[in-house]
């Protein structure tokens, strides 16, 4: 039967331990910072002992949430496009109490709890980036490295909900000022990467990384080898995206040398504070650029093609339109 009962930590916060003793079965403890949590964990693992799915050598009551995160980092994450922040993350998830619960430990009221813990020190959405990694290391741990469970923990852990995305539009006026204040820019190829942003909607590592081998100014395209989904596409150019082109230098492996993918964020922010704008991101200009597309009169699947969206949904985010143009056209 299950026995729960209260401590104090070394802070002087109340714990609630929980212990699980049945014959034919070890041992089972866990620390919980709330009696409820302490209580469904005991019911959970009673529960597994009563269906005998709760073996004394089952491999998940011998591998850390750590272990799991640990190897997910080491052999899965190098595969992916974005390893780097996701190798981050990990490194803060190994930091967390939970990471050190073993795998037939790892209830949704832990999860819970780490949840609501990480919301007070980062965004909701950093916070769904870190389940997503969570996730993935359970779900391979279970369907390929032998780890049983029942059910993956994260299945019954509400998703916290994101804020409202952006809807910066860039005026005409802002736009102007935008390249006013690059005259003063330390790098001449800030202003050109800007204008190119709007034109084209490519993202700021896209334009970056894009090399003048994959530019046809006859054909009009940039074709981008590597986009941020994994896939290439190849992005069509407005007359004055060709314009832009041309007036750079075409001696060098990249189209915008001068910029690395940290210049150039550093460089927009200090442009913006230089001309006294509130709240521009360089990545706004990607959601201007889309919607001055859609007010141009193409339609949806060519906005995609410029864009690079794979679903509609995702479009519609980066699309906003402005209230009073819709009017115009209504007549």
């Amino acid at each position: 039967m299950a026995t729960i009962s209260r401590y104090t930590d070394k802070s002087g916060k109340p714990t609630w331990q929980a212990k699980v003793r049945r014959k034919g079965f070890p041992l089972r403890t866990m620390t919980f910072p709330t009696k409820v949590q302490a209580q469904e964990w005991a019911r959970r693992i009673e529960a597994d002992m009563d269906i005998a799915v709760h073996p004394t050598n089952n491999r998940a009551e011998q591998t850390t949430l750590a272990d799991i995160l640990a190897r997910y980092r080491d052999e899965v994450v190098p595969t992916h496009r974005g390893a780097k922040h996701e190798t981050q993350r990990i490194s803060q998830l190994l930091r967390e109490p939970m990471s050190e619960c073993t795998m037939a430990e790892l209830t949704p009221g832990i999860i819970a709890h780490w949840r609501d813990d990480r919301l007070r020190t980062v965004s909701p959405g950093s916070v769904l980036r870190e389940m997503g990694i969570l996730r993935g290391a359970i779900k391979r741990a279970r369907n390929e490295w032998g780890i049983e469970l029942r059910e993956c923990p994260l299945s019954r852990v509400a998703k916290p909900k994101e804020r409202p995305h952006r809807e910066r539009r860039v005026s005409a006026t802002e736009e102007a000022l935008l390249y006013e204040g690059c005259r003063k820019a330390r790098n001449p190829y800030l202003r050109p990467a800007i204008a190119f942003a709007l034109e084209t909607a490519m993202r700021q590592g896209e334009i970056v990384s894009l090399e003048w081998r994959n530019v046809d100014l006859t054909r009009r395209t940039a074709r981008l080898p590597i986009t941020k989904n994994g896939r290439s596409r190849v992005v069509p150019l407005s007359t004055r995206a060709v314009e832009i082109l041309r007036a750079l230098p075409n001696d060098t492996e990249r189209v915008f040398q001068g910029f690395s993918t940290y210049s150039v964020k550093h460089a927009f922010v200090r442009l913006v504070v230089r001309v006294k704008l509130h709240d521009l991101h360089f990545h706004d200009l990607r959601h201007e650029a889309i919607s001055r597309l859609v007010e141009r009169g193409l339609n949806i699947m060519e906005v995609a093609a410029v864009s690079g969206h794979q679903t509609m949904q995702m479009l519609k985010r980066y699309t906003h339109l402005r209230a009073e143009d819709v009017a115009k056209k209504l007549g």
